[in-house]
């Protein structure tokens, strides 16, 4: 007779029950908030929650205790025990003292749309340079809520969701943090004079880097051009770090190309400083290549969002050349309406490689000062706008 075999097999942990919450002072806002709680729950699937219901509130001077009110957060309370949910996430950045506050009267864990994007990319690090740059933004988003709470707000010490560490573990963590922080600040600024020299090496050769909005299609139209295999994925920030290729144009120009971190609405700055080596690609660059996805509702919105970036680390002056990717999924109407709003827009699709010889007969042209080819100023494309 034979012995039953048994099985052992991993546990199976099963995604977080998730509720948003997105707050506004104006009605006339509804509209973006509603969209902006739609990329929140985009950045919750990456996270590898699950979005169980959105609560939005309409609140014309926010409650500097709780944001939403008391009121609506035991509305929260009771909703969140019906729905058996695990954590909210909260559309708008939260004081330490509004999340203390928030947890006390609904009983659950409480984060922000910042904690969220910092987990996030803290999960997608897979590069040594992207892990060092990563821990450096969310030791500085920590260190920013830790100065001056006081002891009453010293359970920040923990981490999110705990409680109690005390003023004697808030003060350790403060040294700690304020050490590793110094340390990893160091360690970045050599993997930049790394890259500084390696750049050097480039001198004479033209370079070009792929921005916009996440999960627009950068990596995909890199391969697409280069004939590389850079990682792709249909989610957000699948990209951390700045991968250069070499990108031949007939009869015989080279040039550089690099893939670059997605841009985001309301990306934090601490993320946007420490990511300053990666982003130095953009800085570099003779012309940047803004690539938008052309099937996004709000896709003006996301120019403009990269627009302010760019702006943020000094790049919005860089020519740009517009570039609407995914167009194998528009009706020709529509790609029409495009032609006729950005006329100067390139219209492409990486994955049929729709209109990619344009684009490197474009590039080739724009490196030949005799041939004017119409290219704008990320200043100028914000007032066409």
């Amino acid at each position: 007779m034979k012995k039953d075999l048994i099985l052992f097999r991993t546990p199976v942990h099963k995604p977080e029950r998730i509720l948003l919450v997105g707050a506004g002072d104006s009605k006339s806002k509804r509209w973006e908030i509603v969209q902006s709680l739609e990329e929140l729950a985009n950045l919750t699937a990456t996270a590898g929650g699950k979005v169980i219901e959105s609560f939005l509130q309409i609140k014309h001077k926010y409650d500097p205790a709780t944001l939403i009110g008391s009121g609506k957060a035991k509305e929260l309370a009771d909703l969140c025990k019906q729905l058996s949910v695990d954590l909210l996430i909260f559309d708008i950045e939260l004081s330490a003292a509004q999340i203390r506050n928030l947890e006390n009267i609904v009983g659950l864990r409480v984060i922000d749309r910042t904690i969220l994007i910092l987990d996030i990319f803290a999960k997608h690090a897979r590069t040594k340079e992207a892990k060092l740059q990563v821990e450096l933004a969310q030791l500085e988003y920590r260190f920013s809520k830790l100065i001056g709470l006081g002891t009453e707000l010293s359970r920040l010490g923990g981490g999110i969701g705990t409680r109690g560490p005390g003023e004697k573990k808030l003060e350790t963590d403060r040294r700690n943090i304020k050490q590793r922080i110094s340390t990893l600040k160091g360690t970045v600024k050599k993997i930049e004079r790394s890259k500084e020299v390696q750049r050097k090496r480039r001198e004479g050769i033209p370079k070009i880097a792929v921005v916009g909005y996440t999960n627009a299609g950068k990596s995909s139209l890199v391969n697409a051009l280069t004939k590389s295999k850079l990682v792709t994925a249909d989610y957000l920030f699948s990209t951390l770090d700045s991968n250069t290729k070499i990108l031949f144009v007939p009869p015989q120009h080279k040039m550089l190309i690099s893939d670059t971190v997605g841009f985001l609405k309301n990306l934090p700055h601490a993320l946007i400083a420490s990511f300053h080596a990666t982003l130095a690609e953009v800085l570099e660059a003779d012309i940047l290549i803004h690539i938008i996805d052309a099937t996004a509702e709000d896709l003006e919105l996301k120019i403009l969002t990269v627009a302010k970036v760019l702006d943020e680390i000094h790049a919005s002056q860089k020519p740009q050349i517009l570039t609407f990717n995914k167009i194998d999924r528009l009706f020709e109407e529509e790609r029409s309406r495009l032609k006729r709003k950005f006329p100067n827009a390139l219209l492409v699709s990486a994955k049929e490689r729709t209109g990619l010889e344009e684009l490197k007969e474009y590039l080739k042209n724009c490196f030949q000062p005799t041939i004017k080819t119409g290219m704008k100023s990320g200043v100028e494309i914000l007032d066409q706008l």
